[in-house]
């Protein structure tokens, strides 16, 4: 039966770790209201000796009779007559105690799923976080939502069955130790034909592990292509293909189905030879019990009782053992990509704060993305960004210069060579509150599902609406706040939906303000937008030239006109340098950008 946990011993011996040292006492007390629930079954079945008594079957004979002579002296000790109403009294204070139990059992059990899983999640969710930012790049964000929401859901349910089939084998420990009192031979033959049913059935169940394994897989796929489709659908729109989308995502959702319904059929297969094969058990039992040894009627009876009551706990057992093998490969996915991030884990930040008062140099930098991307590199990099002064990084796109924005968020780290702040090491042992002085505005800029005012309060939670209002003005987006319907109080929907570019852009310009920044850091910040959009941005950056250090990152000449130092990069070398004006007057690979833009 637990032939599955072979194949993924080592899955398996991480969840059973995990889950113990998961709030041990919550578990402790599961187990002990299984435990207690298995007495109080116990206790239920006696009863039925002395009820079967005072129907008028004999109950005297055997290993019956011993149990009935212990029953009359429990009844004797607490001084209770065995009337039918007395025996039938006591029967429903048990069973209502049962119930009671199992219901409480239900709960803490829940308490435990639920919570196990919220634990696993967060850890992960975590680990990703704090995951540098190289191995973030290298994985698709389609895997991480798949583990976080998917994954996760079917540890749930399987944890759910996990206890399910601890509780169900106690309760059918019960059963097997009365059945034993009253018949060792006729219980030991159904352990027997169990153990050779169930070995007849060992193939069907191991495919439960690997049918769990194909799950993952192919989920993992549709969650990869759910999102791709979604970011997509403008484009796939514009080319008039979807119908050639949805037929490419049906042949998708296809298979998960036939995976899906690869495992049910396995679950239903095991559980419909199970149930036959227990009932031609069952009846086999009967006739031998009545035909061959001719058992006593009240023995007969009781004996039948626990054989109906021990079929669905077997079975129970079986199809949670299924459900929970199932699982394992989703903890095993789960558990490894956590493992991965935290190997790729940047450093604790610990040391001293650097402060940036007068200049950020790089030494002859070096730095690749390693073997998938050998066609790109920097190439002994060296540069200078003054406090208080515009310094443009300018290019074709793949050029390297986002490498060189990230570099100085400390995003990613040279393979060779420094960056120096103020004559201090830009490294990871430095860094406490170096991000904190950064402020920065991407080309793709991201804006939550929420209003204006709390878009800007993420920068910093505690700035107050004079502190929102003079970022607005600073970045030339307090007119768009003020025609919005709810002013700051507006929604603005997914990812921006309800603005324009621009006004996106601004407002992610005034987040990045709100933070005070000793750094601001614009990545082809403007190179979406439309020629007005982009002036409003370039007025607002004009507003702030001269009073805050800026990094910009642009392929768009016109957008670096009225930098202090501008820096030419091609194929990762450092080409030329110097202002706007002496580069233009340079026949140089910046004038020849300029002249083929409009």
């Amino acid at each position: 039966m637990f032939s599955g946990i072979t194949s993924s011993n080592k899955n398996f011996i991480e969840y059973i770790k995990a889950l113990l040292g998961f709030k041990p006492k919550n578990i402790t007390v599961a187990l002990t209201l299984m435990v207690f629930i298995s007495l109080t079954e116990g206790i239920g079945l006696l009863l039925l000796v002395p009820l079967l008594q005072l129907v008028g079957l004999d109950v005297q004979q055997d290993a019956l009779g011993q149990i009935a002579g212990f029953i009359a002296s429990a009844f004797s000790y607490i001084g209770i007559e065995p009337t039918l109403a007395a025996v039938l009294i006591i029967y429903v204070i048990i069973i209502s105690l049962n119930a009671l139990l199992s219901r409480l059992q239900m709960l803490k059990s829940s308490e435990i799923e639920y919570e196990f899983a919220a634990h696993i999640r967060k850890g992960l969710f975590a680990a990703i976080t704090q995951s540098n930012w190289l191995f973030f790049m290298s994985k698709r964000s389609s895997d991480f939502a798949h583990a976080l929401t998917y994954e996760i859901e079917r540890i749930t349910t399987g944890t759910g069955f996990f206890i399910s089939l601890i509780a169900s084998s106690i309760v059918l420990a019960v059963y097997i130790i009365f059945a034993l009192e009253i018949s060792g031979i006729i219980t030991g033959l159904i352990f027997l034909i169990g153990i050779v049913l169930l070995l007849l059935l060992k193939r069907r169940t191991q495919s439960a592990g690997e049918s769990g394994e194909e799950l993952s897989d192919t989920s993992k796929d549709i969650y990869s292509s759910t999102l791709k489709q979604m970011d997509g659908m403008k484009t796939i729109k514009s080319f008039g293909m979807e119908d050639k989308n949805i037929e490419l995502f049906n042949r998708e959702a296809d298979y998960v189905s036939e995976s899906y319904m690869s495992a049910i059929k396995s679950y239903a297969d095991v559980r419909f030879l199970f149930d036959v094969g227990s009932v031609v058990v069952l009846s086999l039992i009967v006739f031998i019990l009545i035909e061959i040894m001719a058992i006593p009627t009240a023995e007969l009876l009781i004996l039948l009782f626990l054989f109906v009551r021990m079929i669905p706990s077997f079975s129970m057992i079986q199809l949670s053992y299924q459900y929970f093998i199932n699982m394992l490969p989703a903890f095993g996915t789960v558990v490894d990509l956590e493992n991965q991030c935290k190997k790729a884990a940047e450093p604790k930040l610990s040391g001293n704060n650097i402060e940036f008062n007068e200049k950020i140099v790089f030494k002859d930098v070096n730095f690749d993305y390693g073997k998938k991307h050998k066609s790109f590199s920097l190439k002994d990099i060296n540069l200078t960004i003054e406090a208080g002064k515009t310094t443009a990084i300018a290019g074709l796109s793949g050029a390297g210069k986002s490498t060189i924005a990230d570099m100085v968020m400390e995003l990613i780290t040279p393979r060779s060579g420094s960056i120096i702040v103020d004559d201090m090491p830009l490294k990871y042992e430095n860094l406490p509150g170096w991000r904190n002085q950064i402020g920065y505005v991407a080309q793709d800029t991201f804006l939550f599902n929420d209003t204006v005012r709390n878009n800007l309060l993420f920068a910093d939670p505690e700035a107050s609406d004079e502190d929102i209002l003079e970022v607005l003005k600073q970045a030339s987006a307090d007119e768009l706040v003020s025609k919005l319907p709810e002013g700051l109080d507006t929604l603005i929907g997914d990812r921006g939906v309800r603005l324009s570019g621009g006004e996106k852009q601004r407002l992610a310009l005034s987040r990045a303000l709100i933070r005070k920044p000793s750094l601001l850091i614009l990545d082809e910040a403007t190179s979406n937008l439309d020629s007005k959009n982009e002036k409003n941005i370039l007025n607002a950056l004009e507003k702030l030239h001269g009073n805050l250090t800026m990094l910009i990152i642009a392929h768009r000449l016109s957008t670096i006109r009225n930098a202090d130092k501008i820096y030419f990069i091609e194929e990762g070398n450092i080409v030329e340098s110097g202002t706007w004006k002496s580069l233009l007057n340079e026949n140089g690979p910046f004038k020849e950008l300029y002249e083929l833009q409009p």
